[in-house]
């Protein structure tokens, strides 16, 4: 892939989920393949389909989702991109914004085809479920001594 087309390719990614609304959805066809398969600490998706109903399904859970880019590393036909995720959940942290840090693995040829996300699954959802969270810090707390 030419220089130029593989960093069109990923403003235009990074700048898909920076928008993080549900209008951005139309352009995700210009972003992944047919078959892309997606993977983060929850989720298997394959095929755009699923992953077009897990993007607006998050977006309509989220009172706010924000992604700010820290890094990348690009290759021929993949890339790594590190990045904190902000985002606000009635459900979560009693709607209070939170933060993860994740990193991103993607392979492309025009398109991508493969993303995979690598996040902190306590840090985004256990330790802000009332109960539950408690129980993690203490434990954290516990480990860390």
């Amino acid at each position: 892939m030419a220089d130029n087309r593989r960093k069109t390719l990923l403003q235009d990614f990074k700048s898909f989920y920076e928008e993080g609304t549900l209008a951005s959805l139309e352009r995700i066809d210009r972003i992944y393949t047919q078959d892309i398969e997606f993977r983060d600490p929850l989720h298997t998706l394959l095929g755009i389909l699923a992953v077009k109903s897990y993007i607006r399904n998050l977006y309509t859970s989220s009172t706010s989702v924000e992604f700010e880019y820290t890094d990348e590393e690009v290759g021929e036909n993949r890339a790594t991109i590190t990045w904190f995720m902000r985002f606000s959940n009635r459900a979560l942290a009693g709607g209070k914004p939170v933060t993860v840090r994740g990193i991103t693995q993607i392979r492309f040829t025009d398109r991508i085809y493969y993303h995979e996300d690598f996040y902190d699954l306590g840090a985004m959802i256990y330790q802000h479920v009332p109960v539950l969270g408690r129980i993690i810090r203490y434990i954290n707390s516990r480990i860390g001594r």
